[in-house]
């Protein structure tokens, strides 16, 4: 579930009256199932989102749910997985609670529009009731620190370790992140930094199996940009994820994508493909560059490009067929579904080299 998605779910939850709890993987250690910045929502009859599911969910379900009747309760518990929930990873879990009455809190808004804005944030929040407000802090870019009034209203330990343990020191296209921290008075505080995702996907063209992938994307953590000059072949409604650009000249909107893209051409016209593989080429800043169609196709367009003058560094780098090998089958839905997880395994090799840099943390035992 995307944070957008959760955060307008709990906003019309709280908003109906019905209070909830906001339950967060606050720090792990060894094997576990989902990494700190996990999260879900709890009400006294549903949950959305997910912290890894298993016996694990069911605890942390049943306590937040205790937390509805008793807010003053422990809202930093500590899961060992192979003692506590019977589940085999074997790791140790912390789990954080923040009991949210029903209204519609400053900071939930302030949230959503930090995330319509695909703009990083932190969300704040005391483990300790009575020790302060819940903050939302805009993140801006790490590079420039969040030096703004906010966090001029938190205790100075407390800001420095937010600005040295949250962004200075994660690097860039680092995902969601969380950390327990101390203030002054020895309190323990939530820190949550959450970020857009770090691969865009640009896709031009809107037939059969593009619609598939958008069905696929959608569920998945990448930004999407899907764009084509058939207004009317975009579905009324979009995953979250997605952003639909009705334009009449698809090239044009080349320039207007970010560097580093993920970019996938699949249009209804071979011309038209052709134009934007070149572009792209001519562009160069892109993270993968992939055209659906067949090894005869790739032959005819690597011709052409190589005779309009595209040497043969960049011409190596286009991708066609699309799609993971192996994953056999000419249908709409199953092309998609190799396309996607070609895209992931690209997310997965850039993930593993953010994880490969230097990074400090301050370990919760």
């Amino acid at each position: 579930m995307h944070t957008i998605e959760l955060l307008q779910a709990l906003a019309a939850r709280l908003a109906a009256g019905t209070p909830c709890v906001w339950v967060t993987v606050a720090a792990t250690r060894g094997s576990t199932p989902r990494a700190p910045g996990a999260r879900m929502v709890v009400s006294s009859t549903e949950t959305l989102g997910s912290i890894g599911g298993g016996r694990l969910e069911q605890l942390a379900t049943a306590h937040a749910r205790a937390l509805l009747a008793a807010p003053a309760g422990e809202r930093l518990l500590r899961y060992p997985l192979g003692a506590s929930a019977g589940q085999c990873c074997g790791g140790v879990v912390h789990l954080a609670f923040d009991p949210l009455p029903p209204a519609l809190p400053a900071w939930l808004e302030q949230a959503i529009a930090l995330e319509h804005a695909a703009r990083p944030w932190v969300r704040l929040a005391p483990l300790v009731p009575g020790a302060g407000p819940l903050r939302v802090i805009s993140a801006a870019e790490p590079a420039e620190g969040p030096r703004g009034a906010a966090l001029d209203e938190l205790p100075d330990e407390l800001a420095a370790e937010l600005l040295a343990d949250l962004f200075t020191e994660l690097p860039a296209g680092h995902g969601d992140a969380a950390q327990v921290l101390t203030d002054a008075t020895g309190r323990p505080w939530l820190a949550e930094l959450m970020r857009p995702p770090a691969l865009h996907v640009a896709l031009f063209g809107a037939g059969h199996v593009a619609c598939a992938l958008v069905e696929i994307l959608g569920r998945l953590p990448l930004r999407v940009s899907w764009i084509d000059s058939r207004a009317e072949m975009f579905p009324p409604r979009l995953p979250a994820n997605v952003r639909a650009w009705p334009c009449e000249l698809p090239g044009d909107e080349i320039a207007a994508q970010p560097p580093g893209s993920a970019v996938l051409v699949m249009t209804h016209s071979h011309a038209l493909d052709l134009e934007l593989v070149r572009g792209w080429l001519e562009r160069n800043d892109f993270a993968f560059l992939g055209l659906i169609g067949s090894r005869a196709k790739r032959a005819s367009f690597i011709a052409r490009l190589r005779a309009r003058g595209c040497d043969e560094a960049r011409l190596a780098r286009l991708v066609c067929p699309v799609g993971l090998p192996g994953v056999a089958g000419k249908e709409p839905a199953v092309i998609a579904l190799a396309v996607a997880a070609q895209l992931m395994s690209l997310r997965e090799l850039r993930d593993e080299a953010v994880r490969a840099l230097p990074r400090t943390e301050t370990p919760v035992r």
